[in-house]
């Protein structure tokens, strides 16, 4: 037994080592530069492919580790959703409370059974930074310009791909730029197998490359330069780094038909699907139910982004077709908001919550349908 469990110690470290990135939950983004009425927090960021809950375990600065305060500790229903995140305020008035220092300071990330899981000194910052992982989940640390408080470090990924291109009209990958400014990608690097191994260069984005605010940017791959790549019609993958060589993004698509393309769905989230609506250069949409995926159960996802302002989407399946609710609640119970009230069809479905009119706070949504109800928490911050 003691040496099953060093084994799959010594995988999982080697693991890291060998990808930069975490298997478990991490701190993601920190800032340290809040006033009272927008105080201090941490964002804890979970890499895995399925929700976790991180009930129990405890967050604290140099007090908690020395005995001197007790440790903060997430409350009931802290459920991170799959390469999802979740923002603890430090700062507030529980006697685990913490301010993060301005001059920067170290923080430590426990579990539940009190094992130390994660551990970030941070650096000081400008009222207008957060330090946080980048990309999120690896190794590598450093000062970012923009806030990204519950969202991805990364301002932009690719987002749509293209592989059953022609002569006249090559393969290509489009770009999406979730920020509310522009970013210059000029010296990005963009690659299939070929770059990876070294076979071939990879492909450089030219000067002047530059996505506007929550814009797009595609480039064609499959050109006549000794950079240029097809992508694969039976399904491959494709990575893309910055300037200094460091990894942003990777996918891994699947075939496609001429008709279809592979897609962010939303713009910019985990979530990707074969599009029968080919969008190059504009936002993805689903247009039809051939679009949906065919399920034989049911589930409730945890709505993206979460924390969120003021929508958010909400993706759920029904294994047959019947009469459907999905309400919003209030911490009390109280219904807010009855989203969907109406029969369905069997499928794969989605739904946009605009809560522009309700304050922050935590929030419950709530599905029904036949023998089926789930109940998921989501977070509004303003």
């Amino acid at each position: 037994m003691k040496h099953s469990l060093l084994r799959s110690a010594l995988f999982a470290a080697v693991l890291m080592i060998q990808t930069g990135f975490s298997q478990t939950a991490v701190m993601n983004e920190i800032y340290s530069r809040g006033t009272t009425e927008a105080p201090d927090w941490i964002e804890i960021y979970n890499p895995g492919q399925t929700q976790i809950d991180i009930t129990g375990f405890k967050i604290y600065d140099s007090g908690g580790q020395a005995g001197t305060k007790p440790k903060k500790e997430f409350p009931a229903g802290s459920i991170i959703p799959a390469n999802g995140f979740l923002v603890i305020v430090t700062d507030d008035t529980a006697a685990s409370g913490f301010g993060l220092s301005s001059g920067g300071e170290k923080v430590w990330l426990e579990n539940a059974t009190g094992t130390v899981i994660d551990t970030v000194t941070f650096s000081a910052m400008d009222v207008t930074q957060t330090y946080g992982r980048y990309p999120d989940g690896s190794a590598n640390f450093k000062l970012l310009n923009t806030i990204t408080r519950g969202t991805s470090n990364v301002l932009f990924k690719m987002n749509e791909i293209y592989s059953r291109g022609t002569t006249e009209a090559p393969d290509w990958i489009e770009i999406y730029n979730s920020s509310a400014a522009p970013v210059d990608i000029t010296g990005f690097k963009i690659y299939d197998n070929g770059g990876m191994t070294g076979t071939k260069p990879k492909k450089e984005f030219p000067a002047g490359s530059i996505i506007p605010a929550n814009g797009f940017l595609v480039i064609v791959t499959d050109d006549t330069t000794a950079s240029g790549f097809g992508l694969s019609s039976g399904g491959e993958k494709v990575w893309i780094e910055d300037a200094t060589g460091l990894l942003l993004d990777s996918v891994a698509f699947t075939a496609m038909t001429e008709t279809q393309s592979y897609g962010r769905y939303p713009d910019g989230s985990p979530f990707w699907q074969l599009l029968n609506t080919i969008t190059r250069g504009s936002a993805n949409i689903i247009t039809s139910i051939e679009d949906e995926t065919v399920v034989d159960n049911y589930s409730l996802s945890q709505n993206y982004p979460n924390p969120f302002n003021p929508s958010t989407t909400i993706r759920f399946t029904l294994k047959s077709a019947g009469f459907v609710t999905l309400k919003i609640y209030n911490i009390l119970g109280v219904e807010v908001s009855t989203l969907i009230s109406e029969t369905m069809n069997a499928g794969a479905h989605q739904v946009t919550f605009n809560a522009a009119g309700l304050s922050s706070g935590v929030y419950f949504y709530q599905l029904t349908s036949e023998n089926y109800t789930e109940t998921r928490k989501l977070n509004l911050l303003k």
